[in-house]
Protein backbone atom coordinates (compact mmCIF):
# COMPACT_ATOMS: atom_id res chain seq x y z
CA UNK A 1 0.00 0.00 0.00
CA UNK A 2 2.82 2.46 1.03
CA UNK A 3 4.40 1.01 -2.09
CA UNK A 4 1.41 2.07 -4.32
CA UNK A 5 1.45 5.61 -2.75
CA UNK A 6 4.89 6.66 -3.77
CA UNK A 7 4.84 5.09 -6.92
CA UNK A 8 1.20 7.84 -7.76
CA UNK A 9 3.47 10.40 -6.09
CA UNK A 10 6.25 9.73 -8.22
CA UNK A 11 3.79 9.40 -11.31
CA UNK A 12 2.39 12.75 -9.98
CA UNK A 13 5.72 14.48 -9.84
CA UNK A 14 6.87 13.54 -13.42
CA UNK A 15 3.52 14.70 -15.16
CA UNK A 16 4.26 18.44 -13.17
CA UNK A 17 7.80 18.12 -13.90
CA UNK A 18 6.54 17.53 -17.94
CA UNK A 19 4.01 20.20 -17.76
CA UNK A 20 6.80 22.14 -16.20
CA UNK A 21 8.87 21.92 -18.89
CA UNK A 22 6.38 22.34 -21.64
CA UNK A 23 5.59 25.47 -20.40
CA UNK A 24 8.96 26.41 -20.54
CA UNK A 25 9.01 25.10 -23.90
CA UNK A 26 5.65 27.10 -25.13
CA UNK A 27 7.23 30.61 -23.48
CA UNK A 28 10.67 29.87 -24.94
CA UNK A 29 8.51 29.61 -28.34
CA UNK A 30 6.46 32.82 -27.45
CA UNK A 31 8.79 35.14 -25.81
CA UNK A 32 12.11 34.10 -27.44
CA UNK A 33 12.99 36.40 -30.17
CA UNK A 34 14.51 33.53 -32.03
CA UNK A 35 10.49 32.76 -32.57
CA UNK A 36 8.99 35.76 -32.74
CA UNK A 37 5.75 36.07 -34.64
CA UNK A 38 5.50 39.80 -36.46
CA UNK A 39 5.93 39.14 -40.25
CA UNK A 40 8.11 41.97 -41.74
CA UNK A 41 7.19 44.93 -43.41
CA UNK A 42 7.26 46.25 -47.27
CA UNK A 43 7.00 49.38 -47.96
CA UNK A 44 6.34 50.54 -52.03
CA UNK A 45 3.05 52.54 -53.72
CA UNK A 46 0.17 50.31 -54.54
CA UNK A 47 0.36 51.66 -58.02
CA UNK A 48 3.29 52.39 -60.14
CA UNK A 49 3.81 53.82 -63.12
CA UNK A 50 6.91 52.95 -64.68
CA UNK A 51 8.77 54.27 -68.03
CA UNK A 52 11.77 51.64 -67.19
CA UNK A 53 14.30 54.47 -67.11
CA UNK A 54 14.14 54.90 -63.24
CA UNK A 55 14.33 51.81 -60.84
CA UNK A 56 11.36 51.38 -58.38
CA UNK A 57 12.10 51.90 -54.61
CA UNK A 58 11.41 49.10 -52.15
CA UNK A 59 11.58 49.30 -48.55
CA UNK A 60 11.61 45.79 -46.07
CA UNK A 61 12.02 46.11 -42.41
CA UNK A 62 12.02 43.09 -39.55
CA UNK A 63 12.23 43.16 -35.61
CA UNK A 64 15.28 41.12 -36.58
CA UNK A 65 16.33 40.48 -39.91
CA UNK A 66 15.47 39.49 -43.60
CA UNK A 67 16.45 36.01 -44.72
CA UNK A 68 15.26 36.42 -47.71
CA UNK A 69 13.17 37.77 -50.78
CA UNK A 70 11.48 37.55 -54.22
CA UNK A 71 10.11 39.97 -56.70
CA UNK A 72 8.40 39.33 -59.68
CA UNK A 73 6.37 41.02 -62.39
CA UNK A 74 3.62 39.10 -63.87
CA UNK A 75 1.02 40.61 -66.23
CA UNK A 76 -1.08 37.31 -66.57
CA UNK A 77 1.09 36.44 -69.90
CA UNK A 78 4.70 35.88 -68.50
CA UNK A 79 6.08 35.54 -64.88
CA UNK A 80 9.35 37.16 -64.63
CA UNK A 81 12.14 38.04 -61.42
CA UNK A 82 13.14 40.96 -61.40
CA UNK A 83 16.90 42.53 -60.44
CA UNK A 84 17.27 44.44 -57.49
CA UNK A 85 20.31 46.20 -55.90
CA UNK A 86 20.59 46.80 -52.20
CA UNK A 87 21.54 50.19 -50.99
CA UNK A 88 20.94 49.76 -47.73
CA UNK A 89 20.87 47.07 -45.07
CA UNK A 90 21.25 47.56 -41.38
CA UNK A 91 19.21 46.86 -38.24
CA UNK A 92 16.56 44.36 -40.27
CA UNK A 93 15.73 47.01 -42.93
CA UNK A 94 16.50 46.83 -46.29
CA UNK A 95 15.98 49.93 -49.30
CA UNK A 96 15.61 47.95 -52.60
CA UNK A 97 15.50 49.65 -56.73
CA UNK A 98 13.92 47.30 -58.68
CA UNK A 99 15.73 47.77 -61.75
CA UNK A 100 13.66 47.30 -64.78
CA UNK A 101 13.71 44.12 -66.78
CA UNK A 102 15.18 43.29 -70.17
CA UNK A 103 12.03 42.18 -72.33
CA UNK A 104 12.30 40.45 -76.09
CA UNK A 105 11.30 42.79 -79.11
CA UNK A 106 7.88 40.56 -79.21
CA UNK A 107 7.13 40.85 -75.53
CA UNK A 108 5.53 44.76 -75.11
CA UNK A 109 3.52 44.36 -72.04
CA UNK A 110 1.29 47.51 -70.97
CA UNK A 111 0.98 46.97 -67.32
CA UNK A 112 1.20 44.36 -65.19
CA UNK A 113 1.41 43.17 -61.18
CA UNK A 114 4.82 43.33 -59.16
CA UNK A 115 4.68 41.01 -56.36
CA UNK A 116 7.36 40.69 -53.70
CA UNK A 117 7.59 37.25 -51.05
CA UNK A 118 9.53 38.26 -47.73
CA UNK A 119 11.12 35.50 -45.33
CA UNK A 120 12.61 36.58 -41.93
CA UNK A 121 15.22 34.84 -40.37
CA UNK A 122 12.76 34.15 -37.39
CA UNK A 123 12.53 29.97 -36.63
CA UNK A 124 8.54 30.61 -36.09
CA UNK A 125 6.64 28.65 -38.47
CA UNK A 126 8.19 25.29 -38.52
CA UNK A 127 11.48 27.15 -39.07
CA UNK A 128 10.61 28.95 -42.34
CA UNK A 129 10.47 31.80 -40.54
CA UNK A 130 7.75 34.80 -40.81
CA UNK A 131 6.12 35.47 -44.43
CA UNK A 132 4.69 38.94 -46.07
CA UNK A 133 3.62 39.08 -49.16
CA UNK A 134 2.39 42.45 -51.24
CA UNK A 135 1.43 43.43 -54.64
CA UNK A 136 1.48 46.66 -56.37
CA UNK A 137 -0.42 47.17 -59.98
CA UNK A 138 2.49 48.75 -62.31
CA UNK A 139 1.37 51.16 -65.70
CA UNK A 140 3.90 50.87 -68.12
CA UNK A 141 4.66 53.93 -69.65
CA UNK A 142 7.38 55.03 -71.68
CA UNK A 143 5.78 58.06 -74.06
CA UNK A 144 6.96 61.10 -73.07
CA UNK A 145 3.78 64.13 -72.86
CA UNK A 146 2.73 66.08 -76.29
CA UNK A 147 3.69 69.48 -75.16
CA UNK A 148 3.70 72.08 -77.64
CA UNK A 149 3.35 75.78 -77.85
CA UNK A 150 0.09 77.39 -80.11
CA UNK A 151 1.16 80.86 -79.62
CA UNK A 152 2.67 83.61 -77.27
CA UNK A 153 3.77 87.16 -77.16
CA UNK A 154 6.43 88.09 -79.46
CA UNK A 155 8.17 90.51 -77.31
CA UNK A 156 9.60 89.89 -73.55
CA UNK A 157 11.11 92.73 -72.51
CA UNK A 158 12.97 92.63 -68.80
CA UNK A 159 10.78 93.38 -65.99
CA UNK A 160 7.49 92.90 -68.62
CA UNK A 161 5.13 90.25 -69.72
CA UNK A 162 4.50 87.64 -72.19
CA UNK A 163 1.30 85.49 -73.08
CA UNK A 164 1.48 81.76 -73.69
CA UNK A 165 -1.16 79.58 -75.01
CA UNK A 166 0.25 75.69 -75.45
CA UNK A 167 -1.22 71.92 -76.60
CA UNK A 168 -0.62 69.58 -73.52
CA UNK A 169 -1.71 65.86 -74.09
CA UNK A 170 -1.38 62.72 -72.38
CA UNK A 171 -3.40 60.02 -70.76
CA UNK A 172 -1.04 59.82 -66.81
CA UNK A 173 -0.16 63.80 -67.19
CA UNK A 174 0.81 64.86 -63.75
CA UNK A 175 1.99 68.32 -63.78
CA UNK A 176 3.05 71.02 -66.15
CA UNK A 177 4.51 74.45 -66.18
CA UNK A 178 6.07 77.36 -67.53
CA UNK A 179 9.83 78.18 -66.27
CA UNK A 180 11.84 81.32 -66.81
CA UNK A 181 15.68 80.60 -66.64
CA UNK A 182 14.50 77.24 -64.36
CA UNK A 183 14.36 79.55 -61.78
CA UNK A 184 10.47 80.98 -61.64
CA UNK A 185 8.12 78.78 -62.11
CA UNK A 186 4.46 80.01 -63.66
CA UNK A 187 1.51 77.95 -63.75
CA UNK A 188 -0.78 76.97 -66.60
CA UNK A 189 -4.46 77.63 -66.46
CA UNK A 190 -7.31 75.67 -68.79
CA UNK A 191 -7.68 77.72 -71.74
CA UNK A 192 -10.77 77.06 -74.70
CA UNK A 193 -10.70 73.53 -75.06
CA UNK A 194 -9.45 70.74 -73.65
CA UNK A 195 -5.79 70.37 -73.73
CA UNK A 196 -5.16 73.66 -74.16
CA UNK A 197 -3.35 76.10 -71.82
CA UNK A 198 -2.19 79.84 -71.18
CA UNK A 199 0.15 81.60 -68.91
CA UNK A 200 0.94 84.98 -68.40
CA UNK A 201 4.68 85.34 -67.58
CA UNK A 202 7.13 87.67 -66.54
CA UNK A 203 10.95 88.49 -66.88
CA UNK A 204 11.79 89.92 -63.24
CA UNK A 205 13.73 92.73 -63.45
CA UNK A 206 15.75 91.94 -61.13
CA UNK A 207 17.27 89.12 -63.09
CA UNK A 208 19.22 90.10 -65.80
CA UNK A 209 20.42 87.65 -67.63
CA UNK A 210 18.06 85.84 -69.91
CA UNK A 211 18.28 82.46 -70.52
CA UNK A 212 15.40 80.84 -71.82
CA UNK A 213 11.63 80.29 -70.72
CA UNK A 214 10.24 76.65 -71.34
CA UNK A 215 7.23 74.23 -71.44
CA UNK A 216 7.41 71.21 -68.75
CA UNK A 217 5.09 68.35 -69.11
CA UNK A 218 5.54 65.71 -66.92
CA UNK A 219 3.83 62.08 -66.57
CA UNK A 220 3.05 59.75 -64.11
CA UNK A 221 5.87 57.74 -65.24
CA UNK A 222 7.93 61.36 -64.47
CA UNK A 223 8.24 61.04 -68.85
CA UNK A 224 9.22 64.90 -69.28
CA UNK A 225 9.03 66.92 -72.25
CA UNK A 226 10.86 70.18 -72.58
CA UNK A 227 9.42 72.82 -74.89
CA UNK A 228 11.56 75.89 -75.72
CA UNK A 229 8.99 79.16 -75.54
CA UNK A 230 10.58 81.32 -78.90
CA UNK A 231 10.71 85.07 -77.28
CA UNK A 232 12.49 88.11 -78.75
CA UNK A 233 14.13 90.23 -75.62
CA UNK A 234 14.87 93.14 -74.85
CA UNK A 235 16.56 94.74 -71.24
CA UNK A 236 15.35 96.99 -69.16
CA UNK A 237 17.36 100.07 -68.93
CA UNK A 238 17.47 100.88 -65.30
CA UNK A 239 16.44 104.66 -64.23
CA UNK A 240 19.02 105.37 -61.01
CA UNK A 241 17.93 107.40 -57.88
CA UNK A 242 19.43 108.95 -55.47
CA UNK A 243 17.72 110.07 -52.28
CA UNK A 244 18.98 111.25 -48.89
CA UNK A 245 17.87 109.73 -45.93
CA UNK A 246 17.10 112.12 -42.87
CA UNK A 247 16.25 111.60 -39.26
CA UNK A 248 12.94 112.73 -39.81
CA UNK A 249 11.61 110.22 -41.99
CA UNK A 250 13.76 107.38 -40.25
CA UNK A 251 12.17 108.56 -36.71
CA UNK A 252 8.80 109.07 -37.66
CA UNK A 253 8.27 106.65 -40.52
CA UNK A 254 10.42 103.95 -40.33
CA UNK A 255 10.65 103.03 -36.87
CA UNK A 256 6.82 103.49 -37.03
CA UNK A 257 6.22 101.10 -39.77
CA UNK A 258 8.54 98.20 -37.74
CA UNK A 259 6.59 98.88 -34.74
CA UNK A 260 3.21 98.62 -36.79
CA UNK A 261 4.59 94.99 -38.47
CA UNK A 262 5.48 93.39 -34.69
CA UNK A 263 9.14 93.87 -35.46
CA UNK A 264 11.95 94.96 -32.96
CA UNK A 265 13.05 98.67 -33.53
CA UNK A 266 16.94 99.43 -33.59
CA UNK A 267 17.62 102.67 -31.79
CA UNK A 268 20.33 103.20 -34.34
CA UNK A 269 19.29 105.53 -37.64
CA UNK A 270 20.92 103.44 -40.55
CA UNK A 271 20.01 100.07 -38.83
CA UNK A 272 16.48 101.06 -38.24
CA UNK A 273 16.16 102.01 -42.24
CA UNK A 274 18.12 99.10 -43.73
CA UNK A 275 15.93 97.07 -41.44
CA UNK A 276 12.68 98.63 -42.98
CA UNK A 277 13.89 99.08 -46.46
CA UNK A 278 16.02 95.55 -46.81
CA UNK A 279 14.08 92.65 -44.16
CA UNK A 280 10.80 94.19 -44.10
CA UNK A 281 10.51 95.14 -47.88
CA UNK A 282 11.81 91.51 -48.71
CA UNK A 283 8.80 89.90 -46.04
CA UNK A 284 6.16 91.93 -47.54
CA UNK A 285 7.44 91.01 -51.13
CA UNK A 286 7.29 87.58 -49.88
CA UNK A 287 3.66 87.61 -48.45
CA UNK A 288 2.47 89.44 -51.80
CA UNK A 289 3.82 86.39 -53.98
CA UNK A 290 2.74 83.94 -51.26
CA UNK A 291 -0.93 85.49 -51.59
CA UNK A 292 -1.49 85.19 -55.24
CA UNK A 293 0.10 81.92 -55.30
CA UNK A 294 -2.05 80.68 -52.70
CA UNK A 295 -5.28 81.90 -55.14
CA UNK A 296 -3.93 80.70 -58.43
CA UNK A 297 -6.62 77.54 -57.99
CA UNK A 298 -9.49 80.21 -57.92
CA UNK A 299 -7.77 82.33 -60.22
CA UNK A 300 -8.63 80.14 -63.20
CA UNK A 301 -12.14 80.49 -62.36
CA UNK A 302 -12.33 84.05 -62.32
CA UNK A 303 -13.54 85.38 -65.61
CA UNK A 304 -10.87 86.97 -67.55
CA UNK A 305 -11.89 90.07 -69.01
CA UNK A 306 -8.92 92.09 -69.37
CA UNK A 307 -9.07 95.16 -71.22
CA UNK A 308 -6.68 97.87 -71.02
CA UNK A 309 -5.83 99.12 -67.17
CA UNK A 310 -6.47 103.43 -66.84
CA UNK A 311 -3.98 105.35 -64.66
CA UNK A 312 -5.47 107.10 -61.77
CA UNK A 313 -7.83 110.37 -62.88
CA UNK A 314 -5.82 113.42 -62.50
CA UNK A 315 -2.90 112.15 -61.28
CA UNK A 316 0.75 112.74 -61.75
CA UNK A 317 3.04 110.48 -61.84
CA UNK A 318 5.64 110.83 -59.06
CA UNK A 319 7.76 107.71 -59.63
CA UNK A 320 7.74 104.81 -62.51
CA UNK A 321 8.52 101.23 -62.37
CA UNK A 322 12.19 99.85 -62.42
CA UNK A 323 13.75 102.61 -60.70
CA UNK A 324 16.65 101.85 -59.17
CA UNK A 325 16.57 103.67 -55.86
CA UNK A 326 20.50 104.13 -53.86
CA UNK A 327 19.98 105.33 -50.17
CA UNK A 328 21.93 107.99 -48.82
CA UNK A 329 22.59 108.89 -45.06
CA UNK A 330 25.38 111.67 -44.29
CA UNK A 331 26.63 111.07 -47.94
CA UNK A 332 27.39 107.58 -47.23
CA UNK A 333 24.91 105.06 -49.14
CA UNK A 334 23.32 102.70 -46.65
CA UNK A 335 21.22 100.65 -48.67
CA UNK A 336 19.97 100.18 -52.32
CA UNK A 337 15.96 99.00 -53.37
CA UNK A 338 13.93 98.37 -56.51
CA UNK A 339 10.87 100.53 -57.27
CA UNK A 340 8.44 98.43 -58.90
CA UNK A 341 5.24 99.67 -59.23
CA UNK A 342 3.59 103.47 -60.28
CA UNK A 343 3.28 105.96 -57.63
CA UNK A 344 0.33 108.91 -58.81
CA UNK A 345 -0.62 111.15 -56.54
CA UNK A 346 -3.35 113.71 -57.10
CA UNK A 347 -5.93 115.34 -54.20
CA UNK A 348 -5.52 113.85 -50.59
CA UNK A 349 -7.47 111.11 -50.13
CA UNK A 350 -8.17 110.55 -53.77
CA UNK A 351 -10.84 107.87 -54.96
CA UNK A 352 -9.12 104.30 -55.75
CA UNK A 353 -10.82 103.06 -59.37
CA UNK A 354 -10.35 99.64 -60.05
CA UNK A 355 -10.45 99.49 -64.12
CA UNK A 356 -10.69 95.78 -65.01
CA UNK A 357 -13.22 93.16 -63.14
CA UNK A 358 -11.50 91.01 -60.83
CA UNK A 359 -12.28 89.17 -56.97
CA UNK A 360 -10.52 90.87 -53.92
CA UNK A 361 -7.80 88.40 -52.30
CA UNK A 362 -6.27 90.78 -50.03
CA UNK A 363 -7.03 93.63 -47.96
CA UNK A 364 -4.80 94.01 -45.00
CA UNK A 365 -1.72 96.14 -43.37
CA UNK A 366 1.30 95.32 -45.26
CA UNK A 367 4.37 96.93 -43.89
CA UNK A 368 6.24 99.57 -46.10
CA UNK A 369 3.05 99.14 -48.67
CA UNK A 370 1.26 100.17 -45.76
CA UNK A 371 -2.89 99.46 -46.04
CA UNK A 372 -3.13 97.61 -49.22
CA UNK A 373 -5.49 95.72 -51.51
CA UNK A 374 -4.58 92.92 -54.07
CA UNK A 375 -7.64 92.12 -56.99
CA UNK A 376 -7.48 89.20 -58.96
CA UNK A 377 -8.22 89.35 -62.60
CA UNK A 378 -7.98 85.86 -63.39
CA UNK A 379 -5.17 83.45 -65.11
CA UNK A 380 -2.95 84.56 -62.23
CA UNK A 381 -2.89 88.39 -63.40
CA UNK A 382 -3.95 90.81 -60.44
CA UNK A 383 -3.49 94.55 -59.52
CA UNK A 384 -2.06 96.19 -56.06
CA UNK A 385 -3.52 99.36 -54.54
CA UNK A 386 -0.49 100.44 -51.75
CA UNK A 387 -0.63 103.51 -49.14
CA UNK A 388 -4.10 103.38 -48.76
CA UNK A 389 -6.30 105.58 -46.60
CA UNK A 390 -9.34 103.72 -46.22
CA UNK A 391 -11.05 100.77 -48.34
CA UNK A 392 -14.45 99.84 -49.26
CA UNK A 393 -14.12 96.57 -50.36
CA UNK A 394 -13.45 93.19 -48.34
CA UNK A 395 -11.83 90.65 -49.22
CA UNK A 396 -13.61 87.95 -51.93
CA UNK A 397 -15.71 90.48 -53.01
CA UNK A 398 -15.98 90.45 -56.46
CA UNK A 399 -15.58 94.00 -57.91
CA UNK A 400 -16.12 95.36 -61.71
CA UNK A 401 -15.02 98.22 -63.81
CA UNK A 402 -14.99 101.86 -62.18
CA UNK A 403 -15.53 100.63 -58.99
CA UNK A 404 -13.87 102.33 -56.00
CA UNK A 405 -12.36 100.17 -53.26
CA UNK A 406 -10.56 102.67 -51.44
CA UNK A 407 -8.95 106.39 -51.16
CA UNK A 408 -5.17 107.48 -51.23
CA UNK A 409 -3.21 107.78 -47.80
CA UNK A 410 0.29 107.86 -46.85
CA UNK A 411 0.37 104.10 -44.77
CA UNK A 412 3.86 102.47 -45.12
CA UNK A 413 6.97 103.92 -45.82
CA UNK A 414 6.27 107.20 -47.32
CA UNK A 415 5.70 110.62 -46.67
CA UNK A 416 3.30 112.26 -48.83
CA UNK A 417 -0.10 110.98 -49.83
CA UNK A 418 -0.09 109.03 -53.14
CA UNK A 419 -1.42 105.82 -54.78
CA UNK A 420 1.25 102.82 -55.48
CA UNK A 421 -0.31 100.87 -58.43
CA UNK A 422 1.18 97.53 -59.25
CA UNK A 423 0.77 94.87 -62.11
CA UNK A 424 1.81 91.05 -59.88
CA UNK A 425 2.20 87.97 -62.17
CA UNK A 426 1.75 85.31 -60.48
CA UNK A 427 3.08 87.05 -57.55
CA UNK A 428 5.89 88.72 -59.13
CA UNK A 429 5.38 92.30 -60.13
CA UNK A 430 5.62 93.47 -63.52
CA UNK A 431 5.81 96.41 -65.56
CA UNK A 432 2.71 98.09 -65.34
CA UNK A 433 3.55 100.19 -68.42
CA UNK A 434 2.97 97.54 -70.55
CA UNK A 435 -0.71 96.78 -69.12
CA UNK A 436 -1.46 100.83 -69.46
CA UNK A 437 -0.37 100.54 -72.83
CA UNK A 438 -3.83 99.67 -75.16
CA UNK A 439 -1.04 99.00 -78.15
CA UNK A 440 0.58 96.71 -76.04
CA UNK A 441 -2.87 95.01 -74.85
CA UNK A 442 -4.02 94.90 -78.54
CA UNK A 443 -1.14 93.08 -79.78
CA UNK A 444 0.21 90.97 -76.62
CA UNK A 445 -2.81 90.15 -75.32
CA UNK A 446 -5.55 89.95 -77.51
CA UNK A 447 -4.01 89.20 -80.67
CA UNK A 448 -2.24 86.10 -78.98
CA UNK A 449 -5.41 84.56 -77.86
CA UNK A 450 -7.06 84.94 -80.59
CA UNK A 451 -4.69 83.72 -82.52
CA UNK A 452 -4.66 80.66 -80.69
CA UNK A 453 -8.14 80.34 -80.69
CA UNK A 454 -7.99 80.35 -84.78
CA UNK A 455 -5.34 77.84 -84.80
CA UNK A 456 -7.36 75.73 -82.13
CA UNK A 457 -10.45 75.89 -84.37
CA UNK A 458 -8.30 74.96 -87.72
CA UNK A 459 -9.69 78.73 -88.87
CA UNK A 460 -6.33 80.10 -89.30
CA UNK A 461 -3.75 79.87 -92.26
Amino acid sequence: MKFTNNKNSIKGLWIYVVLFILIGIVGFLFLSPTFERNAPKITVEEQIYWNFQKPIKINISDDEDIKSYEILFVDGEKQVRLDTKVLKNENGSLDLEIIPPVFDEFYKPTNGVLQIHVFDTSKWNFFRGNEATKKSNIIIDKRSPIANVVTNSYLLRQGGSGVIVVEIADENLKDYYITFNDEEIFELFPFYKKGYYISIITWPVDIKEFKRVNLVAIDMANNKTVTKVPFYIKPFKEKIDQIKVSDEFVNSVSKHVLENSNMNVPSDTIEAFVKTNRELREKNVKTIKEVVRKNLANSGKIPFDVKTFTRMSNAATFAQFGERRHYFYNEQEIDQAWHLGMDWASTKRADVIVTNPGKVIFKDYLGIYGDSIIVDHGFGLASLYAHTSSQNIEVNDEVKTGDKIANTGSTGAVFGDHLHFGILIQGIEANPNEWLDYDWIKVNLTKTINDSIKIIDGTKK
